[in-house]
């Protein structure tokens, strides 16, 4: 009996390190954030359109977003996050009090190719590693839910919190 087990060793060694590289290399939520310079000129063209204010557009050079496609999603989702934007006199900026604004639209038919589902602020100040968004393989009216991680605003003890919100067919809400 032991011959057997010294035998299947090796392969029962190659079969784990196989799994577990398998496992920690699936890109279902690890997609890469890119410069918003690379997203759809539609989405970029609509993002810009949300955030006008006085006919005064943000610079919105340091810009981020992810295209979100996960198994059993029915649409892309294209998430945008602001908080790499840098604050310059002459233009207004996308982070304050509140944190910096961060966007999700979906892609749609008719003159609007782009639809805002959700929007918020979000603190960029975590700690180091910390994922401020997570994909999770939850499904929900046909997107993702998403979980977001926010230090708490508790003045005098301070807690990482995460905060689940999904789509209700129209618009992200907290669960």
């Amino acid at each position: 009996m032991f011959r057997i087990f010294k035998s299947l060793l090796p392969i029962l060694a190659i079969t784990t390190a196989v799994g577990i590289w398998f496992i920690h290399s699936s890109p279902a939520t690890s997609a890469q954030w890119q410069p918003i310079t690379q997203a759809p000129k539609a989405l970029v063209q609509q993002f810009q359109r949300d955030i006008r204010s006085d006919n005064e557009a943000p610079d919105i050079a340091g810009t981020q977003f992810l295209k979100v496609q996960t198994k059993n999603q029915t649409v892309p989702l294209y998430l945008i996050d602001t908080s790499s934007t840098l604050r310059s006199q002459r233009r207004p900026s996308f982070c304050g009090r509140a944190g910096c604004l961060f966007l999700g639209y979906i892609q749609q038919q008719g003159s609007n190719p782009f639809r805002q589902v959700t929007s918020g602020y979000l603190n960029p100040f975590l700690p180091p590693g910390t994922e401020k968004v997570t994909v999770t393989s939850n499904i929900r009216s046909g997107l993702p839910c998403l979980q977001f991680k926010q230090m708490s605003h508790d003045r005098f003890d301070s807690q990482l919190t995460t905060v689940t919100y999904c789509f209700n067919g129209n618009t992200y809400m907290q669960q």
